[in-house]
C-alpha cells in the first residue's frame, strides 16, 4: 500500500500546486465532509495489483477522481475536468522513492446526480516501481 499511499501524495501535490485549478476555487478532498458544498473533487477508490515480473516488480493502480459541481450545463464541468486531466498526466514522474512508469486515462464520464449536482469522473490507470 505503499505505493499506493505515495501515488495520491504526488497526485494531491500536483493538483493543489496548479495555478488554474487554485484559481477556479476547486476545493479537493479524500472523503469530503458531510457538509461539503459543490465545486470539489475528491480522490476516489485505488485499485492495487501488484505486478511482478523476472528482477523487478512494481504496481498497476486503478484510481479516480471525482467532481461535484452544481452549474448548469455539462459543457462547465468538462472545462474543469480537462484541466484536471491535464495537471495529471503532467504530475512529476518520480516521488518518495518511487517512479512513475505510465499513466493514462481509461474513461471519464459527466452524468446530472441527485440534488440538481453534477458529477464528473476520470479514470485512470498508472504503474509504479521501486527507483533503485
Amino acid at each position: 500500500m505503499r505505493a499506493s499511499l505515495e501515488l495520491q501524495r504526488a497526485l494531491v501535490a500536483a493538483l493543489t500546486a496548479d495555478a488554474v485549478l487554485d484559481a477556479s476555487g476547486l476545493r479537493l478532498f479524500d472523503g469530503p465532509p458531510a457538509d461539503a458544498r459543490p465545486p470539489y473533487l475528491s480522490v476516489g477508490a485505488d485499485v492495487v495489483t501488484e505486478r511482478g515480473w523476472k528482477g523487478g516488480g512494481g504496481w498497476d493502480h486503478r484510481f479516480s477522481l471525482t467532481l461535484w459541481e452544481t452549474r448548469d450545463g455539462l459543457a462547465a464541468v468538462k472545462s474543469v475536468l480537462a484541466e484536471v486531466e491535464r495537471v495529471v498526466l503532467a504530475m512529476p514522474r518520480s516521488f518518495a522513492g518511487f517512479r512513475l512508469v505510465q499513466l493514462r486515462l481509461l474513461r471519464a464520464s459527466v452524468r446530472r446526480a441527485n440534488r440538481g449536482w453534477i458529477q464528473g469522473v476520470l479514470e485512470f490507470r498508472a504503474l509504479t516501481v521501486m527507483e533503485n
